[in-house]
């Protein structure tokens, strides 16, 4: 080979590698601006978001938790109406997203809520607090849907957590994939962003206004 030909192909594999360098960064920085750029818009997305197409999840980052419970757990009775009130937010739980504050309910809180009837259902039944066969076919009609919800919900998660097989007192620690006492936070500012505005006049509307009754 030549020596001009040689300086020539020298020449073009400098340039290339330059090229490819130039490329590579450019793919970095890329890569790093969109990937800081969805956590940020996700820390600091506000309530009032445009969006193309709902949300399927709260958007909010939640730190996972672990929850240590004991069984029985005795501080939420059968018959502790008052305490069992305190499993679910205000308004059960909803929250409005989107430019004109469109209502959702977050699935955790429905659950929670659907326990919470199922119990009623059960103690109301138990100890005669139903004074007609209309109220006791209401209380179970609603118990009836929220099976459903709860068979789904469980479903879908599928925890996985072991669980000791004694009978008796047991401890039990449970691996949380989002923070509740945060998700309730969400919440809280989330009913204080809409508190005093209207509800938009679609579908939802007629379902949603008791909420702050």
């Amino acid at each position: 080979m030549s020596t001009r030909a040689h300086t020539h192909s020298a020449t073009l594999l400098t340039f290339a590698t330059i090229v490819s360098c130039i490329l590579n960064a450019f793919l970095m920085i890329y890569v790093w601006e969109h990937s800081s750029f969805s956590a940020k818009q996700q820390t600091a997305r506000p309530h009032n978001f445009e969006y193309v197409h709902p949300p399927l999840e709260v958007p909010a980052p939640f730190s996972p938790s672990t929850m240590v419970m004991q069984q029985p757990d005795t501080e939420y009775a059968i018959s502790n109406d008052r305490k069992w009130a305190t499993v679910v937010p205000p308004m059960l739980g909803f929250i409005r997203l989107g430019p004109e504050g469109t209502p959702f309910s977050i699935a955790m809180f429905h659950q929670l809520h659907c326990v919470n009837g199922i119990r009623f259902a059960y103690r109301g039944a138990r100890d005669g607090l139903f004074k007609t066969p209309e109220a006791l076919a209401k209380s179970f009609g609603h118990a009836n849907h929220c099976f459903d919800i709860l068979r789904h919900g469980l479903l879908c998660k599928a925890d996985t957590t072991l669980a000791r097989t004694s009978a008796g007192n047991a401890t039990v620690v449970r691996h949380c994939e989002a923070n509740q006492v945060q998700v309730r936070e969400y919440v809280t500012s989330n009913q204080a962003f809409w508190e005093g505005v209207a509800f938009p006049k679609d579908e939802h509307t007629e379902s949603v206004e008791s909420w702050e009754s």
